[in-house]
């Protein structure tokens, strides 16, 4: 996967895993903790209400939340730029978007399983 700022790019069809932590403004960790929820929804846009991939994480290792992202989930996607964002809903109720809408390309394969 390359990561480009907020910008993923990765090949359809391969296996890779997002790690998302988050930090106060003097880089002080905030752990995600039993009861948050982070969701990484990908859309062809902004303003288009049907979702193309999501994954829901409400388990976290260490704070952090690990999203995977299965061969499955890409394998069927058109090769071009997606949109996608991170957000977080807290035990408590707090909604934060972590990452604001970016890019997520999902780039051509020759080896196709």
């Amino acid at each position: 996967m390359e990561i480009n700022g907020t910008n993923l790019k990765m090949i359809r069809g391969d296996s890779e895993c997002i790690s998302v932590s988050m930090q106060d403004e003097e880089g002080v960790p905030i752990p995600l903790i039993d009861g948050d929820t982070v969701y990484f929804t990908v859309k062809k846009s902004v303003h288009r209400e049907e979702i193309t991939l999501q994954k829901i994480i409400e388990e976290f290792q260490e704070g952090t939340a690990v999203i995977p992202i299965a061969p499955s989930d890409t394998k069927k996607l058109e090769f071009r730029t997606y949109v996608y964002d991170i957000q977080l809903t807290r035990a408590d109720g707090t909604v934060k978007t972590i990452i604001p809408p970016s890019d997520f390309t999902i780039g051509e394969e020759v080896t196709y399983d």
